[in-house]
């Protein structure tokens, strides 16, 4: 008697043909049931109709189309594009190869790049990639981590941001990677993102991991290193500094953001017009995102989204129109290293009586954020420390300036900025003033012949009481005034001082010249 008709044993469902089968016959049935390929059962996607693929022939950087066979592609190729298209267009051209990532040749050459000998060997020292957003940062980094495990030796990544990593978990990443050293001798590469937000104590954990290698740490940073990590870590790590993309750079990497985006266009969101833009287009879009790279594909994607429903190519006015055509903010950070950096040449620019290039700084201090306060202070100290005794009407004007922006403030108090910044720039010159007052704080910082210890001497103190006359007070001091042009022979510095002093010279810390003697070469150019 067959054991399936059997009302008394339990029916379970056969996962091939969705049969009721008995327990005691389930296997030989699957045996039998998936050499036959099973009953046809109605499905969901039999019910609703299943989507045709597209039968494209389309090439995938990760397959070798020499050793795939020409199906394998196509499936490959249309699984892929499924999988990415929801990704930022960051992400989908990210690349996979050190030899299709674009810029810092300065590093990469072959001829004379200095993290290229160390790619070359399979070696990854520790370091710290030191650059502004968008220049390909976290890219290098895994990049430098999947060629060095090529050339044959073994490392894994392990990526983290210092926003969210915390001392539990660094330490859990450092046991992991003692645990797997010693099991597969693969060494752990610690990527750590924005690692100058750490604190110093954080900093310090990595320390003597770093120093025993048993983490190869790559921290990223748009900060200067020398100000916000510890000189420790700094010490034991290589400091590569990444530059801005050029144009031509930037342009290639928006040339393959819209490639693949044409790509998705056809195959996976259905749209027939590819999206075609000029060179001039393309460095539109790099100029508004001021040397950022992710910042101009965000843009490209914005573009693609925006000319689905147009069916003819695109001119440089649909971009505008699409991106915007201005208040587009510069980089600049009011805490980090540009804040220092564009002050730093808007007050060169002034000293260099150049009001064109200062006014360029000022408004970008403006639209970057600037505190315009921090401006005007700092304009006040121009006023004294570089126009300085050449015009006394600058230091005024200074001050009013700062008078303007606390009574008006921004916008309105803009021009009066920008007025003071001229005015500054075009007024002479003298740091007459300046050189002396830094000449005598430093022989007081010293106490050169004893100039912060020697007493006033008695003839030009005050006396106010009779003991104090009594002492010594004020004697034969001459009352200018009751002088003929007010002009007496008399001592005003301490004994001391001008008898340690062998020079006289040296008491004359203003020497009458406004500037300095020295003529620039470049000038007999």
């Amino acid at each position: 008697m067959n054991k399936t008709k059997n009302n008394s044993e339990q029916l379970i469902s056969c996962p091939v043909c969705n049969k009721k089968i008995g327990y005691s016959v389930i296997n030989d049935h699957l045996d039998v049931c998936a050499q036959n390929g099973g009953s046809k059962q109605p499905t969901l996607t039999n019910i609703l109709g299943k989507r045709k693929r597209p039968k494209v022939e389309v090439m995938d950087l990760e397959v070798d189309p020499v050793h795939t066979p020409k199906k394998s592609h196509i499936d490959y190729e249309y699984q892929w594009l499924q999988k990415i298209s929801h990704l930022p267009l960051s992400e989908k051209v990210r690349p996979k190869e050190m030899r299709d990532y674009v810029g810092q040749q300065h590093i990469l050459s072959q001829e004379g790049g200095t993290l290229f000998k160390y790619i070359k060997q399979g070696s990854i020292p520790s370091m710290i990639l030191w650059g502004p957003p968008g220049v390909g940062k976290t890219s290098l980094a895994r990049l430098l981590t999947k060629t060095a495990s090529v050339n044959g030796s073994q490392y894994t990544m392990v990526e983290t941001s210092a926003t969210k990593a915390n001392t539990q978990e660094l330490r859990s990443i450092f046991d992991k990677s003692k645990n797997d050293f010693h099991l597969t001798k693969r060494r752990t590469v610690l990527f750590i993102d924005e690692i100058h937000r750490f604190n110093k104590g954080q900093q310090d954990l990595l320390l003597p991991h770093v120093e025993n290698g048993d983490i190869v740490l790559i921290g990223a940073t748009t900060e200067n290193p020398s100000f916000q990590l510890n000189n420790a870590l700094i010490s034991r790590c290589h400091v590569f500094v990444l530059e801005q993309l050029s144009t031509n750079e930037s342009c290639i990497v928006l040339s393959r953001g819209i490639a693949l985006l044409n790509k998705c266009r056809k195959y996976i969101w259905g749209i027939d017009t590819p999206l075609k833009l000029s060179r001039s287009m393309l460095e539109y879009i790099v100029d508004l995102s001021v040397g950022d790279t992710r910042r101009a594909l965000n843009l490209l994607e914005l573009v693609e989204v925006s000319s689905r429903e147009i069916k003819r190519d695109l001119d440089p006015e649909d971009i505008k129109r699409m991106v915007g055509r201005g208040d587009i903010s510069t980089y600049y950070d009011t805490t980090g290293d540009n804040h220092y950096d564009t002050i730093s040449a808007f007050h060169k620019s002034v000293r260099g009586s150049d009001e064109n290039a200062a006014l360029f700084y000022l408004a970008r201090m403006l639209q970057g954020g600037e505190d315009p306060l921090y401006v005007a202070r700092r304009m006040i100290r121009i006023a004294s420390e570089d126009v300085g005794l050449a015009d006394h009407s600058q230091l005024p004007l200074a001050i009013a300036a700062h008078d303007a922006v606390m009574k008006v403030g921004l916008p309105e108090a803009d021009l009066a900025l920008a007025q003071c910044c001229v005015s500054l720039a075009r007024a002479p010159k003298s740091v007459e003033l300046y050189r002396g007052w830094k000449k005598l704080k430093s022989m007081l910082g010293e106490n050169k012949y004893s100039m912060a210890s020697s007493g006033v001497p008695l003839h030009i103190r005050n006396a106010p009481t009779r003991l104090m006359e009594e002492l010594g007070y004020s004697e034969g001091y001459k009352y200018n005034p009751n002088y003929v042009d007010g002009k007496v022979k008399q001592d005003y510095f301490p004994k001391e001082v001008v008898e340690q002093c062998p020079n006289a010279e040296e008491l004359k810390f203003l020497d009458g010249n406004p500037l300095g003697n020295e003529i620039d070469p470049d000038l007999k150019k």
